[in-house]
């Protein structure tokens, strides 16, 4: 047998490999019909409104069946898809900043609502424990002391006033004055906001609230905070 019908028959397996290896070919007419059953449950996901669903058929599809023509029609309304997909993602994160507990207390039911102040991206390392948020925004209905909207601070002193007055700026609006009431946690200080009804219809109102203290030394503390989830229903303010 001559060396070069040897080489030929080594190289048998090898190739025998390559062509198993070889994906099926893909009939076109199955493709469409794959990919119109996908079109379909991503056009009803959109038309009812519920994005991130069609959103992930959309994904399949254009993994799946990308050179079809069902892809190519939902190509023509993903851009819109993905951006609602993407607001409602945000939202959901804006709802979980919220903690919401009802307390039976002597007279009734304390409601709260609370949430911490942003803290800065710049100031995020990976590497290292998250930061300690500067500041938590409390809302309160008590059955004897009524409602109040407070901020938790904390620093280990405040300063304000008298008179205490608070720059407060929702969203883009032009900042508004409110007065403040200085009080003790018996763990920190805190700050009550003295018009409680006009910050938080300001505040429902809006999605994000940055509240600026009077300067302190060199300091001017400044806390943002996220507020667009707020659900008065699960505050139960009323």
């Amino acid at each position: 047998m001559s060396h070069a019908l040897l080489r030929r028959l080594a190289l048998l397996p090898l190739a025998f490999a390559l062509a198993a290896c070889q994906p099926e070919p893909v009939d076109p007419a199955e493709d469409e019909v794959a990919g119109k059953e996908l079109l379909s449950l991503y056009e009803q996901a959109r038309d009812a409104q519920d994005y991130e669903i069609a959103e992930m058929h959309a994904n399949t599809l254009d993994d799946r069946h990308g050179r079809t023509e069902a892809a190519a029609a939902m190509r023509k309304s993903i851009d819109n898809v993905r951006t609602e997909a993407e607001a409602m993602r945000e939202q959901r994160r804006l709802i979980a900043l919220w903690d919401y507990q009802s307390v039976a207390v002597e007279g009734g039911t304390q409601h709260s609502a609370a949430i911490y102040s942003k803290v800065p991206q710049a100031y995020v390392d990976e590497d290292a424990p998250p930061p300690r948020p500067d500041a938590r925004l409390v809302l309160r209905n008590h059955p004897d002391w009524g409602v109040s909207a407070y901020l938790v601070l904390e620093m280990s002193e405040l300063r304000c006033g008298p008179p205490c007055k608070l720059a407060i700026r929702f969203d883009d609006a032009p900042t508004r004055e409110f007065a403040g009431e200085p009080a003790d946690t018996g763990t920190g200080p805190a700050l009550f906001i003295k018009d409680e009804a006009g910050f938080r219809e300001a505040m429902m109102q809006a999605r994000s609230v940055r509240i600026e203290l009077p300067r302190s030394g060199a300091l001017v503390p400044v806390f943002e905070f996220e507020v667009g989830g707020f659900r008065p229903a699960l505050y139960r303010a009323d």
